[in-house]
């Protein structure tokens, strides 16, 4: 015991010392910037600091420099050496104090305060700083120069890149204000102004950026063009008077994903309003359109994709649009065209022609699916078109789940202010057909089987403007309509398939009906929807004469009930049956 108690004594000493030594070491390494900072050693400009973050430079939360401590005067015909000395300045902060694992609190911001700045040559930096004035109405930024302004268009990753409170006027027709590449989390614009130029605001390759409360007007090109801004957000803009106001198309890297508008405003657009290419998806909520497409042939909303099987619009979604053509759009326009997208989702709209849009909705080639729900229209001359016959069109949320049969709606012709042909589009249960003479509405009208025309499309030359309800059948055998692009029978007789007619609609009030699938339909492996179309209690009896229908001789139709059929090489399968609420 003696003798550790001599070892104790004799080491004891030197152990304590190496542990406190070994202490002071680690603190020194793991507070060097802090010593650095105390010491004045470290190379962050502090006197240039404004005056209360200097009074604080101990937390420097955060390091605001003043343009005009860099030599910024709104005497000078150019301040572009001051604001990017500022910027450097900041950049430094923010790499030195981002350096103690506490970066997400230490970022380096610039100031300009209020008055008329002018620069001649544009300003850039590598990594995310903040740049922020006293406000839209107080702090003017006149850049002159023809290239980029405010230029954030590295390959390096910025975070915390925020632009705010700043009236940016740009004098150069092909000028950009702000481009943005490569800017991810906590980054953005909010309470800006931009005019003129050629392009207000630029996108390439940016990821959970946000953009609040700002307002583009007067841009020779775009107002914002954006290449892949992934999980972007815009909230609470306008877009006004530029040649195209919003275009989101892919970059070489990837195309857009999580893109989302929230009550936005984009008007009187010389081209279109806003224009979505090749996007993974997209959606706008409470949008608002106006007087877009002042030049011939120019829609307000175009949707389209080069189907290049890379990057190809997959899902676009609108919910409670309102489209007006206010006093500036060109008359006869389509208010919304797409094309070459996989689900196109149009919910809730309104759209009001004010004497200019001849079309609400068209719906183009490549189109797979189609949702357009409890949407209004005003004023336009065909609420919507469905042009491929092998667009899934649903027109009810009880489709989704495979009920009823969206996929036979081959365009919808109305005149509105002529008859209320709205109703058909809302019952959800009906074939409208866009022809070349004249236009027919084939459905259900207060659960009634009805059939209207407009014009002499038909082989009835219906005159125009029929009763609501009014329903035709074929007393003396087949009656097809013409000029639709899939042939429809309408019939009160017995019926066998002669790979001429699509849609074959049967009135089984006189008794009960036959449908006979011949052979040829089979070959070409057919898609045939089947109505019946009665209301007397008969049967309408579908049946083929080499295969089943589901492992069945026979399909029995009650009145009302709708079936979509399709060969799939063995057998006919059911692809959707709509049966009328009470049978």
């Amino acid at each position: 015991m003696a003798i550790r108690s001599g070892k104790f004594s004799k080491y004891g000493p030197i152990i304590l010392l190496s542990v406190i030594l070994g202490f002071l070491l680690a603190f020194v390494v793991f507070r060097y910037e802090s010593i650095k900072r105390t010491l004045g050693l470290s190379n962050i400009p502090y006197e240039k600091i404004n005056k209360t973050s200097q009074e604080h430079k101990d937390l420097i939360r955060p390091a605001i420099f003043n343009i005009e401590d860099f030599g910024g005067s709104m005497q000078l015909d150019d301040n572009s050496r001051a604001l990017q000395a500022a910027i450097d300045a900041a950049i430094v902060t923010s790499t030195e104090l981002r350096s103690d694992d506490k970066w997400d609190i230490y970022v380096g911001k610039v100031y300009i305060p209020a008055g008329h700045w002018r620069f001649e040559r544009g300003i850039s930096s590598e990594i995310g700083v903040e740049i922020i004035g006293d406000g839209v109405g107080k702090t003017y930024l006149d850049f002159t120069g023809s290239g980029t302004f405010m230029d954030f268009g590295s390959e390096n990753e910025k975070f915390d890149l925020k632009i705010k409170d700043l009236f940016i006027n740009q004098f150069h027709p092909d000028a950009t204000a702000i481009h943005l590449n490569q800017v991810n989390r906590n980054s953005g614009i909010s309470n800006i102004i931009i005019e003129g130029g050629g392009i207000g605001l630029s996108l390439l390759n940016c990821y959970t950026p946000s953009f609040d409360s700002f307002f583009i007007y007067n841009a020779s090109k775009f107002g914002i063009l954006g290449r892949n801004a992934t999980n972007t957000d815009f909230r609470n803009f306008k877009v006004e008077n530029c040649k195209v106001g919003v275009k989101f198309t892919n970059s070489d890297i990837n195309s857009s994903t999580g893109l989302k508008f929230f009550g936005g405003v984009i008007q009187g657009c010389y081209d279109e309003g806003l224009i979505l290419e090749d996007l993974t998806n997209f959606t706008s909520f409470s949008t608002f359109l106006e007087g877009n497409g002042r030049n011939e042939d120019k829609p307000q909303i175009k949707i389209t994709s080069d189907l290049n099987e890379k990057f190809d619009n997959d899902i676009i979604a609108f919910y409670s649009p309102f489209i007006t053509g206010g006093h500036s759009a060109h008359k006869d326009q389509n208010a919304v065209e797409v094309e070459n997208t996989y689900t196109f989702i149009f919910n809730e709209s309104f759209i009001r022609a004010n004497d200019r849009i001849l079309t609400g909705i068209k719906v183009g080639k490549n189109v797979i699916n189609a949702e357009i729900l409890n949407s209004k229209y005003s004023g336009v001359k065909q609420n919507f078109i469905v042009e491929d016959p092998a667009t899934n069109l649903v027109l009810d949320p009880k489709l989704r789940e495979g009920r009823g049969y969206g996929r036979q709606f081959l365009g919808l012709g109305s005149e509105s202010g002529k008859t209320n042909n709205r109703h058909y589009m809302e019952s959800y249960q009906g074939i409208f057909g866009n022809l070349k003479e004249g236009k027919i509405g084939i459905g259900t009208f207060n659960g009634k089987p009805s059939i209207q025309g407009f014009g002499n499309g038909s082989s009835y030359s219906m005159t125009t403007n029929p009763k609501i309800g009014d329903h035709i059948s074929a007393p003396n055998g087949i009656t097809e309509i013409s000029g639709i692009k899939f042939a429809t029978t309408i019939t009160s007789s017995n019926v066998k398939t002669d790979k001429k007619s699509r849609n074959i609609i049967v009135n089984t009030n006189d008794g009960k009906r036959l449908v006979t699938i011949s052979p040829s339909e089979e070959d070409i492996r057919r898609e045939l929807l089947i109505k019946n179309s009665g209301t007397a209690n008969n049967l309408l009896e579908v049946s083929s004469s080499t295969s089943n229908i589901e492992n069945k001789k026979v399909l029995n139709l009650k009145d009302g009930e709708t079936v979509t059929l399709l060969y799939d090489g063995a057998q006919w399968q059911i692809i959707s049956k709509y049966t009328p609420t009470g049978n």
